[in-house]
């Protein structure tokens, strides 16, 4: 039985690519181009102009890839190229039509991008928070715990643990500022 070769689209295919290795962008291609293609005709309904604006996409991608940054979302990223090749071409082609629904969606798709690398960072955030709250004290956990969670004021803090205003307020100080520095040393 001969396994099917798997694309790669991960960090070390792209890293490849900068290198300039032309079987990365072939596994780029493979990995992505009916994906596009189907972007491309949710764009246009020209079969030709798609397959072209397509080509162009991988053709850009093999030119400037010494200047490409790290990519995250592969997708995402060689969609907003796709999609920015059709407009020139579409402009190109209909110099007098207007594309406000097309410059619409490329407005809401970079929105919607940026809000998945928002929702995604915020998710690693809280799981490196989380990670940083299991190492501090059961007395720093449980300060959090009334102050952040449960609302409670400073002073309420010390009218419920039977504690001095300024000693909750110091352990409350030094809690966050251990926090801050695990957030920094461990991550």
């Amino acid at each position: 039985m001969v396994k099917a070769k798997i694309p790669c689209v991960d960090a070390d295919c792209w890293g490849r690519l900068k290198k300039g290795d032309p079987g990365s962008l072939g596994e780029l291609y493979d990995a992505y181009v009916d994906k596009l293609f189907l972007v491309a005709l949710g764009f246009t309904d020209q079969r030709e102009l798609a397959r072209d604006a397509l080509q162009e996409v991988f053709i850009e991608l093999w030119n400037y890839r010494a200047s490409i940054g790290d990519i995250q979302y592969p997708l995402a990223y060689l969609t907003k190229v796709l999609r920015s090749i059709l407009m020139k071409k579409l402009k190109r082609e209909y110099p007098k039509r207007h594309f406000p629904v097309e410059e619409a969606w490329l407005s809401l798709e970079g929105n919607r991008e940026d809000s998945i690398i928002s929702a995604d960072a915020q998710s690693e955030m809280a799981v490196r928070l989380n990670q940083a709250i299991c190492r501090l004290t059961t007395r720093q956990k449980l300060i959090l715990q009334l102050h952040y969670y449960e609302g409670l004021s400073y002073e309420q803090i010390a009218d419920k643990l039977s504690m001095n205003y300024q000693s909750v307020n110091n352990l409350a100080f030094r809690t966050i500022r251990h926090l801050r520095n695990l957030m920094l040393v461990l991550f």
